[in-house]
């Protein structure tokens, strides 16, 4: 990505995102404002004179994987063009005085409420003799003006007015349809960083989405903490199948695709909606963390192992191809093998196409962080690995339902001769992909129709028979 401006005197900028896509939307509208404001955008921070990080705080992973990026990126003050540091996100916003003080190679750090204002971050660090221009750490008074406090109410929720630059390759673009979250899980600090929940309107959301039309998107995916709860904050009650219904008409746009659907609210009304229009992708990402009655009752989750077992028969009743992905946390405190081996039996009977699984990571703050009953990691890992050894087996075994059928697929990389896409039935970043052979001339973007050859572990094989959609 880079953007040339008549301006010489402007300086060059780049952005990392951290975290999950929810994220990348926050970093594409810094971008959006940066370029508004005649900043050269460039994609290697080597090349960068200010570079920003946009974290991720939601687990001791993520965290790391955020301090990690920082201090590689101030390396660069000697190996490359970076004069100033500026980390904003998720990890700012919910440690904004621990990082203030332990990390003095950061210039400015700013919360999730000034998404839009990170052209004036970046202004306040330009001042004549800075810390990175005199070789001294700065002092806390240097900075103090333009920290958040720890926690501050997160309030923001950008619109389709709001600037944005996408990152992602021109055929799909995250669409953010409501921000923060109300539900009680006892694992989670999300609702304390990204505030409560807010919801933005049919009406802006659907202008957003011809907005990327017009630009030559085709797929839109629809993220929020919980999108099945959509709209229920603004109208009184939920509202993702009316949604779900004007986007389904938007010109131009081919895949609606539906992410964070929390399992006790995917209601028929929605299911309805998405078998009725050919647009809405038949792709399930329904979150339901454990399958154990015990366990989901220790993390405070609305519903039982009845409930998910209807859930995936409800979905496959309305839509029989549906492909459904999950995730799951093991190692939540007090799970015992009882527990867990509840977990494998679900991965079984269920028969799930895509599921990612992640160890309980007990973070300060909340409930489950206080608990007692803590699982070893020793023990966390072993299950980590089973679980994903049990699904390898599951998801290879769907996948063989689509050999012989000819699907259409979109080209997502073109590299050393190999062509991988995705179907519908697969989304962006996270599920597995389509090898297509004997694509002529393969571009990035591109529609073909793929006949499926085979399967193998989470991803298909096929030969293309046509192009386009």
């Amino acid at each position: 990505m880079s953007l040339k401006t008549i301006n010489k005197s402007a300086k060059t900028v780049a952005v990392i995102s951290l975290g999950c896509p929810k994220n990348t939307v926050d970093s594409e509208v810094m971008l959006g404002k940066l370029a508004k404001d005649h900043y050269i955008l460039v994609k290697d921070p080597a090349e960068a004179e200010v570079v920003i990080v946009n974290t991720c705080g939601f687990i001791e992973a993520s965290k790391k994987e955020s301090i990690d990026t920082i201090l590689d990126v101030a390396k660069l003050r000697k190996s490359g063009n970076l004069k100033s540091l500026v980390v904003g996100g998720c990890l700012a916003h919910r440690y904004g005085d621990d990082l203030k003080k332990e990390l003095p190679e950061i210039d400015i750090l700013f919360g999730l409420n000034d998404v839009e204002n990170v052209a004036q971050q970046i202004k306040g660090v330009a001042s004549p003799k800075l810390p990175w221009q005199t070789g001294e750490h700065h002092h806390e008074e240097d900075l103090k003006p333009m920290l958040p406090n720890s926690l501050n109410e997160a309030t923001y929720v950008y619109d389709a007015s709001s600037p944005r630059l996408l990152s992602t390759p021109g055929h799909f673009a995250y669409v953010k349809i409501s921000e923060g979250c109300d539900l009680p899980c006892t694992f989670c600090i999300i609702p304390k960083i990204r505030g409560h929940y807010r919801s933005r309107s049919i009406e802006d959301i659907e202008q957003e989405a011809k907005n990327l039309a017009a630009q030559g998107v085709k797929e839109l995916c629809l993220v929020a903490q919980d999108s099945t709860w959509y709209g229920s904050d603004r109208y009184g009650r939920p509202q993702i199948a009316q949604l779900l219904d004007r986007l389904a008409q938007v010109e131009g746009i081919e895949w609606v695709r539906l992410h964070y659907l929390y399992p006790s609210r995917v209601t028929d009304e929605m299911l309805d909606v998405m078998a009725k229009y050919p647009r809405i992708t038949p792709y399930f990402d329904v979150p339901l963390q454990h399958a154990s009655n015990r366990i989901l009752k220790s993390m405070q989750r609305i519903g039982d192992r009845a409930l998910l077992d209807k859930l995936i028969s409800r979905i496959r009743n309305k839509i029989p191809n549906a492909s459904i992905r999950s995730t799951f946390i093991v190692g939540f405190p007090g799970e015992t093998d009882e527990d867990f081996n509840e977990l494998l039996d679900f991965l079984k009977t269920s028969q799930m196409d895509y599921v990612g699984f992640f160890a309980y990571s007990q973070e300060e703050n909340t409930p489950a962080g206080l608990m007692e009953n803590q699982v070893p990691e020793k023990v966390k890992q072993a299950r980590l690995a089973e679980a994903y050894r049990v699904q390898e087996s599951v998801a290879e075994k769907s996948h063989q339902r689509w050999v012989g059928e000819t699907l259409t697929a979109v080209v997502e990389t073109v590299e050393n001769g190999e062509v991988q896409g995705r179907t519908k039935y697969q989304a962006p970043e996270v599920d597995g992909v389509v090898l297509i052979e004997g694509l002529q001339n393969p571009q990035v973007g591109q529609w073909v129709k793929v006949e499926i050859t085979h399967g193998f572990q989470q991803d298909l094989v096929g030969k293309a028979v046509s192009q386009g959609l």
